[in-house]
């Protein structure tokens, strides 16, 4: 996945779509990213370790999380277990109101947009607030998915829903951006290896465009994204390498040495490390 996310969640008329990733398909982690959109993310099975902001928390099966406009956020399975599962509702923030001015704009949306209103980021099964959220989250996830007749109507009724219990037990940020100097500069850095993972990366390289030490970028980095800044080079790099030992016949040493790997003997343990194969066998699966 990009750390800002170039795809497209829906479309222009109905800027909302859901995600499904089923248990066994070797999930790993989903590598810290932000997007445009706001995001109801539910943990289906097994436990996940949520980096959301600044914030760190941990949601077992059935707990909902959300993640505001452009909010860095990552997951990471609790003890390197590969049995999650999970759904996910992206949708833009103008699903929720017109593009204009309407009241739900400005009482609410932009508010919470700009830091003025946080929401909960982690709804617990058990809580009230969880069983108006999940209820909503039902209903417009099978709408989108089997999108019935005039089901655009429900689907906004029930997002909004959703959003208006969050905003209920939403508390005042009183006022400012809610991200801070410390996380726009780990997006400008992860920002820069997304762009040159081909390239030779380096800490000292990464720091100095940060704007930081490079002890106190490493710690920075690895509180936002959950990974130090070499694990996140990898994955990036394992992203693009596995995509190309799925959809071309290149060697895999010119497949290691494209995607920014200067060994392939290390390439082929850091694959094995992340998928539990090696790029020949991850190849023939």
């Amino acid at each position: 996945m990009r750390m800002k996310e170039s795809r497209r969640h829906g479309n222009e008329l109905l800027p909302i779509t859901t995600y499904y990733i089923p248990t066994g398909n070797d999930f790993s982690a989903l590598d810290c990213h932000w997007h445009d959109e706001m995001e109801l993310f539910r943990v289906m099975q097994g436990v996940v370790t949520i980096q959301c902001g600044a914030s760190l928390f941990e949601a077992h099966a059935g707990d909902i999380a959300f993640f505001n406009s452009s909010e860095l956020h990552a997951a990471v399975p609790a003890d390197n277990a590969r049995d999650l599962s999970f759904q996910a509702i992206v949708f833009s923030p103008d699903f929720l109101c017109g593009v204009t001015n309407d009241i739900i704009r400005v009482k609410y949306v932009s508010p919470v947009m700009n830091g003025e209103l946080h929401l909960p980021n982690l709804i617990r099964q058990g809580t009230e607030l969880h069983r108006r959220v999940s209820a909503a989250f039902d209903a417009v996830y099978e709408l989108l998915e089997n999108r019935p007749p005039y089901f655009e109507f429900s689907a906004r009724g029930g997002m909004l829903a959703a959003f208006g219990a969050l905003v209920e037990n939403g508390e005042s940020g009183g006022g400012g951006a809610r991200y801070g100097a410390a996380a726009a500069s780990i997006k400008i850095a992860i920002q820069h290896i997304q762009e040159n993972y081909r390239t030779a990366l380096t800490i000292a390289q990464l720091a100095d465009i940060a704007g930081m030490s490079e002890g106190h970028f490493c710690r920075v980095f690895k509180q936002y994204t959950l990974k130090t800044p070499v694990q996140y080079i990898n994955s990036v790099r394992l992203v693009h390498a596995a995509d190309q030992l799925a959809n071309t016949n290149k060697r895999v040493l010119d497949i290691a040495m494209d995607c920014g790997f200067n060994s392939v003997s290390y390439f082929i343990e850091v694959f094995r490390e992340n998928f539990g194969i090696t790029p020949s066998k991850y190849r023939k699966n």
